[in-house]
C-alpha cells in the first residue's frame, strides 16, 4: 500500500541507522536515540497497540515534547489509526472534552500532568490511561515480543485520517482538524524548494508537538532530511540549551525572536552568540514580529523566514525564501497548491482561501463545521482577511472575532468575554484586545461594583484556564463610560 511515510521509515533504516536522531535533555545531559532505535521502537510500540485491539481506534497522548511522543505519532499514524495530540497547557475541562470528542481508547499521559489526568479519568471507565514514565518500557519491550521483524505491519492508506490536531475557535472549545499522511507530507516538496537542509542539520524542536507546525516540519520532515533533532526540555532554559546544543535550524513565533533580541541586548552580546553561531536557517510564523527587531536580526546576517498557515492547511500555505526582502509579507505562496482571494475589495482585499493536497479531511465529528468551512467551489475558507501579490501573501487581520497572540496561539475574543461575564452579573460590557503583547480587557461594571475585588476574579480565571488564554491586564471602568 502506497504510504510515504511508511517509505521514508524503511529508508531512514538503511541509509541512518546508525546516526543520532532525537536527543531530550534530562538532569545529567540528555538522552538519545539513532535512526534505528528510533524506527523499531515505532514498530514496536504499533505492534504493542494493535495487539491491545487499537487497530483503527483514536489514541490520545498528553505529554510535554519527549522521545516518546514523537514515537507515539508516527507509530499511531503509520500503523494503528489516529494520533490525538493534547496540549500540555490544558485544563482537565479542555482534557474531559477532549477524550469525549475524539472517542480516545487509550490516553498516554506524562506524570507532570497526572493530577489533571486524575480529575478526568473516572468519568471514562472504558478508557485506558497510561503514564508514560511508568509504563513507556513496558510497552517497548512488549511489542518486541510481539514482533517477528521490522515492517511487517501494514502501513494505512496515506489518504485516510492519521492525526489529530486541535485549532482555536470561536466556540468554547477548539476543534479536532483530521490529517491524512498524504496532507502531513504535502509542503515538504515547497520547504525543500526554498532550503536545503542536510543530515549534518541540527534542529532545536521547542514549538509543541500537538501543533502542526512543529509536528509536521521541525519533527517529521526530518524522516526525509536526516538531520539531528533536540528536544527543548524548559523554555526558561532555552538560551542555555541553545548555546550549548548550537544548532543551524530553529523555527519560533515572534515572542521568542524578541525575548533573544532583549536578552543579547541586555547581555551585551551578539545574536548569533546568543543563537549558538552556526545558525542556518530561522523560520518566523504565527504573528508579527516587530519591524525594528527583524532589522536587526537581519543586520546580523538572520534572514527570518516567514511562515504562514493553519492547522486546517495542514501548516503549508506561504513560506518566504531565504533572502527575500519583503519584509512585510507572510512569507511566498506555495508551489503545490490553489490560492485565492474571496470578494476582494478595490485593493484586493478579501478572505484567503486554498485547494489543495494540504486541506484537511475535515473536523471529527463536526460535520457542519467541516462544511461551513469551504466555499461552493470546493475552496477552504481561512476566515484571514488578506491579499496575494507577486506571489507573495499579506494577512490583515482576522474575519471573525479570533486575534492572534504574539506566541503564535489563537483566542477567541467572544470566549474570554463570555468568561469575563461570567464573574459577576454586574459585568455590562467586556472589550478584549492585545496592548504591548499583552491579552488586555476593559471591563465595564455596574457603578456599585467598582470597588468588588477584581484582582481575585481575575486571578481564579486565570487558575482555570490554559496559560495562553488568561488575562494578563485588565482595566475595571465604570459603564456609565459607554453612554459618552
Amino acid at each position: 500500500m502506497n504510504n510515504q511515510l511508511n517509505d521514508f521509515l524503511k529508508s531512514d533504516y538503511t541509509k541512518w541507522g546508525s546516526r543520532p536522531y532525537l536527543h531530550e535533555f534530562c538532569d545529567d545531559g540528555f538522552t538519545t536515540e539513532t535512526y534505528g532505535q528510533f524506527i523499531e521502537d515505532v514498530n514496536y510500540f504499533a505492534a504493542y497497540l494493535i495487539n491491545k485491539g487499537y487497530k483503527g481506534k483514536n489514541i490520545g497522548i498528553y505529554s510535554p515534547n519527549s522521545i516518546a511522543w514523537c514515537i507515539f505519532d508516527i507509530a499511531v499514524m503509520n500503523y494503528v489509526g489516529m494520533s490525538v495530540g493534547l496540549s500540555k497547557e490544558w485544563t482537565s475541562d479542555n482534557l474531559l472534552y477532549a477524550i469525549d470528542k475524539c472517542d480516545i481508547v487509550s490516553l498516554f499521559y506524562g506524570k507532570a500532568l497526572e493530577e489533571k489526568v486524575n480529575a478526568v479519568k473516572d468519568k471514562f471507565p472504558d478508557t485506558e490511561f497510561v503514564c508514560i514514565e511508568d509504563e513507556w518500557d513496558n510497552c517497548i519491550a512488549e511489542g518486541k515480543t510481539l514482533t517477528n521483524g521490522l515492517f511487517m505491519l501494514e502501513p494505512k492508506d496515506q489518504d485516510v485520517p492519521a492525526k489529530v490536531v486541535f485549532t482555536s475557535g470561536t466556540t468554547s472549545f477548539p476543534k479536532a482538524v483530521m490529517l491524512s499522511v498524504r496532507n502531513v507530507f504535502s509542503g515538504y516538496d515547497s520547504l525543500c524548494r526554498r532550503v536545503q537542509i542536510v543530515p549534518e542539520d541540527i534542529c532545536y524542536l521547542f514549538l509543541p508537538l500537538n501543533h502542526t507546525y512543529g509536528s509536521i516540519y521541525n519533527f517529521i520532515y526530518s524522516l526525509g532530511t536526516g538531520y539531528e533533532i533536540y528536544l527543548s526540555r524548559d523554555t526558561s532554559k532555552m538560551a542555555q540549551e541553545i548555546m550549548a546544543v548550537r544548532p543551524t535550524v530553529f523555527s519560533a513565533v515572534p515572542l521568542v525572536y524578541m525575548k533573544f533580541y532583549e536578552g543579547a541586548k541586555k547581555m551585551g552580546i551578539t545574536l548569533k552568540m546568543i543563537l549558538g553561531g552556526r545558525m542556518r536557517y530561522t523560520f518566523c510564523g504565527g504573528a508579527r514580529l516587530d519591524p525594528e527587531i527583524r532589522d536587526q536580526y537581519m543586520a546580523e546576517g538572520f534572514y527570518l523566514m516567514n511562515a504562514y498557515a493553519l492547522s486546517e492547511t495542514s501548516s503549508g500555505f506561504s513560506i518566504d525564501y531565504p533572502g527575500d526582502e519583503i519584509l512585510d509579507s507572510v512569507g511566498t505562496l506555495f508551489e503545490d497548491v490553489d490560492a485565492c482571494v474571496k470578494d476582494p475589495d478595490e485593493e484586493g482585499w478579501g478572505e484567503l482561501a486554498i485547494k489543495g493536497s494540504n486541506i484537511f479531511k475535515g473536523y471529527y465529528k463536526d460535520e457542519e463545521a467541516t462544511k461551513a468551512a469551504f466555499s461552493d467551489d470546493g475552496y477552504f475558507l481561512t476566515g484571514d482577511i488578506g491579499k496575494i501579490e507577486n506571489n507573495h501573501v499579506y494577512v490583515r487581520g482576522r474575519k471573525d472575532t479570533r486575534i492572534t497572540l504574539i506566541n503564535g496561539e489563537n483566542i477567541s475574543t467572544n470566549l474570554i468575554s463570555e468568561r469575563i461575564r461570567k464573574l459577576s452579573d454586574s459585568v455590562v460590557h467586556v472589550k478584549v484586545y492585545i496592548q504591548n503583547e499583552y491579552l488586555t480587557c476593559d471591563i465595564y461594571v455596574k457603578t456599585d461594583a467598582m470597588g468588588a475585588d477584581w484582582d481575585a476574579k481575575i486571578e481564579e480565571l486565570n487558575n482555570n484556564v490554559p496559560k495562553f488564554e488568561r488575562v494578563m491586564r485588565y482595566n475595571i471602568k465604570d459603564s456609565r463610560e459607554l453612554l459618552k
